[in-house]
């Protein structure tokens, strides 16, 4: 892969300056709470969840809701070689499973399941079709594949133009020939015709990987360190995108607007052989970032102009999307030193 400057020595690269407007010397959180919608049907469901529910616990977060049953697959150690459809009689801590169960069940005293958080695939039983609203801080999300096995994963996909699953998965040779069920009626049906299937937004799937990878998808967005961007005074932080495709890739971020939406400059770097020449412009709120070559990465830094802060702390979050339907969210976290130690 090609590497900018931003992340291993290039000519080019792409900072963002952050200028943090708030009315109060203590913290100003931007809109990082987002409201994810996932469409069930009467019976089992491959959910993915995005976001960490303002109720993590399942008895809280769901009271309200048909849903009686939650299973998450945690793994056992050894490697999952086949896919067993969805039964009360499979979920067990031996088989890798924890389960939440509704209060009022007969069996809610063997609930080992005790929070929901984002970035995790669940199989959820429901009463009735129902469509779930979950609100909740979004995360960055990510899959861990485990190797010569299936994996239980779900991805950041456009709600109304995913991609197909060739078109997702067409730059990891660790997941051809495709291995790839998808949960149809309480049954996992074997996805036979990847080209023209198109993915779903909240939904997961049982995914085969041989051998080792650590593929995201035709994006792979990677910050610095954790899951948030952090950014401490005129220390930058950095985000490295890099297009796993085999076409040149669109890229867009989409600065969210909340109670206080962060006002965002861009800069341009030119580097020679005797200097850094650079030159910043306003950052519109959709900016639609030069193509992505097949195989390029670039990175994109951001930074606080602290003469233009006003509070401690101002969060935000940045939406990431391409032109394949594939998407994920970057939460912001930018603080000034200087006035938290009351300066």
């Amino acid at each position: 892969m090609k590497y900018n400057r931003c992340f291993a020595g290039l000519s080019w690269c792409i900072c963002v300056g952050l200028v943090l407007i708030s009315l109060s010397a203590n913290i100003v959180s931007a809109d990082t709470v987002r409201q994810q919608i996932i469409n069930l049907h009467k019976g089992w469901n491959a959910v993915f969840l995005e976001v960490d529910p303002v109720n993590l616990k399942p008895a809280d977060c769901l009271h309200t809701t048909p849903i009686t049953m939650v299973a998450s697959y945690i793994g056992n150690g050894s490697a999952v070689q086949y896919v067993q459809n969805p039964s009360t009689n499979n979920f067990s801590r031996k088989n890798g499973w924890v389960v939440w169960y509704a209060p009022d069940r007969p069996d809610a005293f063997l609930t080992q399941l005790f929070e929901l958080r984002g970035n995790n695939p669940y199989l959820v039983y429901s009463t009735n079709d129902f469509t779930w609203s979950v609100t909740g801080n979004a995360v960055l999300t990510s899959v861990t594949w485990k190797p010569n096995s299936f994996t239980l994963a779900g991805f950041g996909l456009d709600d109304l133009s995913p991609p197909t699953f060739d078109q997702f998965f067409d730059g990891s040779a660790a997941h051809h020939p495709y291995r790839i069920y998808r949960l149809v009626n309480d049954n996992w049906v074997l996805v036979d015709q990847a080209q023209s299937t198109q993915m779903r937004s909240g939904e997961s799937y049982w995914i085969f990987c041989r051998g080792s990878s650590d593929y995201q998808g035709p994006l792979t967005t990677k910050i610095q360190s954790g899951q948030t961007v952090s950014i401490n005074g005129v220390n930058p932080a950095g985000v490295l995108f890099a297009n796993n495709s085999k076409n040149p890739l669109a890229v867009t971020v989409a600065n969210i607007s909340g109670s206080q939406q962060l006002p965002l400059a861009f800069v341009l770097r030119a580097v020679t052989d005797t200097n850094v020449i650079s030159a910043s412009f306003d950052l519109p709120d959709v900016y639609a970032m030069p193509s992505f070559d097949a195989g390029e990465s670039r990175g994109l830094w951001f930074t606080v102009r602290p003469e233009k802060m006003t509070a401690d702390t101002q969060t935000g979050l940045l939406k990431i999307t391409t032109d394949l339907g594939t998407r994920c969210w970057l939460p912001v976290t930018a603080s000034r030193s200087d006035l938290s130690s009351g300066n």
